[in-house]
């Protein structure tokens, strides 16, 4: 047990932790003001493209000010922006406060000191992630200081990995709650954090099956219901939404086009073939459209055929050419191919063969063409990698998967960067075999638990970012601080301790 002079000193450590993370967060947020970044604008609009919470909490907070009066412009831009930053870059402040917190807390047995040096360095992983885009980045930025939906979505999933691992050791009730309304507003955030989903699903497949201490089939099964329950509300939400703000109950458009984009870059001429069976009075002349759109593709080289890196052709892959190279060709062409040519092309398709829409049908009809070529392709595209046809779709994938992994705990550039990244994740895995063949160990099967759970959270991000959008640190960068973490806590535990007393 801890001292009554130990507890004092451990309630001093929190309110100053806190007052600091709030100082660094906080401050730098005031002196540099609000970030408006490229997406900015879609939210402020509440652009159709875009999921539902982060444009009601720019609303929510442009409405209050508009009641209040306040028509003050600092930093050159509305007030409400500013209140903005100020919510998020608390909410930042709290997160790393509260994965501190609980370090201290999981971690007593090893005493005092240890204890509050591993909180303190969880926090400093938090700080050090942001530090890092802030002052060493290209970016010059820190996400929570940023108008985006990362300002939110990553300090929710760090609180949710959290809750996560809580939750194996009293799953029910409260605990459950928790993961399922993080889940649901975390997922209404921005459609790539599914992945939260998918984690929880994946680590009670794991734990509620597999780790004896933990097995139970009930569980596992009431993790499955909570979860399509969970997809259920998203929608839900979405849907809601939309009927209030366009007057039509629908979701959010826009969700085909990264895998659309991704399909044109490998995509073939004959790929037109696979629209022959598609109903022509409902989609006149699609086989047409899919020429238009890889014609226009070809024509401006954003296809695999002209990267860098692809040189051997269908032979090219990770181990004999240079994958950096072709994956920074990719992640040049994703964004054009996506605003500059399939959208352009989609607005004239349907304006000519469905003229009678008006503006919101018009654009869901755009999406919902766009999805039907993304189905089309892609189940084309397994086709083809499944028999063997189509090596470049998978060299592409292996590609991106491999930078989602190194920019998720390092950096491409300079390229010994990779080498340093390949490194930690064979010592991340070394160490976890250590720890879990280490037995009556002090926080044993904690630091397993933070090390799996943390990991697994990576892996999916990397496979799906890898397969259906580009990986770029903004998409990567979620569980970072939180690797280092379970790294070192790892170490920690492997190393030998010859206390016996906790004073």
């Amino acid at each position: 047990m801890f001292s009554n002079k130990s507890s004092t000193g451990t309630v001093k450590f929190k309110f100053i932790s806190l007052a600091l993370l709030v100082l660094f967060y906080l401050g730098i947020a005031m002196v540099d003001g609000p970030e408006w970044c490229v997406d900015t604008y879609s939210y402020v609009t509440m652009d159709f493209s875009r999921e539902p919470v982060y444009p009601l909490f720019l609303l929510g907070l442009r409405c209050l000010f508009e009641i209040l009066h306040i028509t003050a412009k600092p930093y050159g831009l509305p007030a409400y922006l500013t209140a903005a930053v100020i919510i998020q870059s608390l909410l930042w402040s709290f997160a790393a406060y509260y994965l501190g917190a609980f370090i201290l807390d999981a971690t007593r047995s090893l005493g005092n000191k240890k204890s509050l040096c591993l909180s303190a360095m969880a926090m400093l992983f938090q700080i050090g992630v942001a530090g890092i885009n802030r002052f060493v980045a290209k970016r010059g930025s820190m996400y929570s200081e940023s108008l985006m939906t990362e300002a939110l979505a990553m300090p929710l999933y760090v609180i949710f990995t959290i809750v996560l691992i809580k939750s194996i050791d009293n799953y029910a009730g409260r605990s459950i709650c928790k993961l399922f309304a993080l889940g649901v507003i975390i997922c209404s955030i921005r459609k790539q954090m599914l992945i939260v989903l998918i984690t929880w699903g994946f680590v009670s497949f794991v734990y509620h099956l597999f780790v004896k201490k933990s097995r139970n089939l009930k569980k596992f099964i009431l993790t499955c219901i909570l979860l399509i329950l969970a997809y259920a509300s998203i929608i839900f939400v979405d849907e809601v939404y939309e009927n209030l703000d366009r007057g039509v109950f629908t979701t959010h458009i826009g969700n085909s086009k990264g895998g659309l984009d991704t399909m044109m870059y490998t995509a073939s001429l004959e790929d037109a073939d696979v629209f022959a069976d598609i109903d022509s009075e409902k989609y006149p002349e699609i086989e047409d459209l899919y020429i238009k759109i890889y014609d226009a593709c070809r024509e401006q080289e954003l296809m695999i055929d002209f990267a860098p890196g692809y040189e051997l052709k269908e032979n090219s892959n990770v181990f004999n050419s240079d994958w950096p190279a072709m994956v920074d060709h990719y992640a040049e062409c994703y964004d054009v191919i996506g605003f500059d040519i399939v959208g352009p092309i989609l607005q004239t398709y349907v304006l000519c063969y469905y003229p009678e829409l008006d503006d919101v049908h018009s654009m869901m009809m755009q999406d919902e063409v766009e999805g039907l070529l993304f189905k089309k392709l892609l189940k084309n595209k397994i086709g083809k990698v499944l028999n063997g046809t189509d090596k470049g779709a998978v060299y592409v994938f292996t590609a991106n998967v491999l930078k989602a992994f190194v920019i998720s705990n390092a950096n491409m550039l300079p390229k010994v960067l990779i080498k340093i990244s390949a490194v930690l994740y064979a010592v991340f895995l070394i160490v976890f075999i250590a720890v879990l063949l280490k037995k009556n160990t002090p926080i044993r099967s904690f630091t397993l638990r933070l090390m799996f759970i943390v990991m697994a959270g990576i892996a999916i991000n990397c496979f799906i970012t890898g397969a259906l959008i580009f990986p770029q640190p903004r998409y990567m960068c979620y569980g970072m601080g939180l690797f280092y973490l379970a790294l070192l806590l790892g170490i920690v535990v492997l190393i030998p301790d010859k206390r016996t007393d906790c004073k």
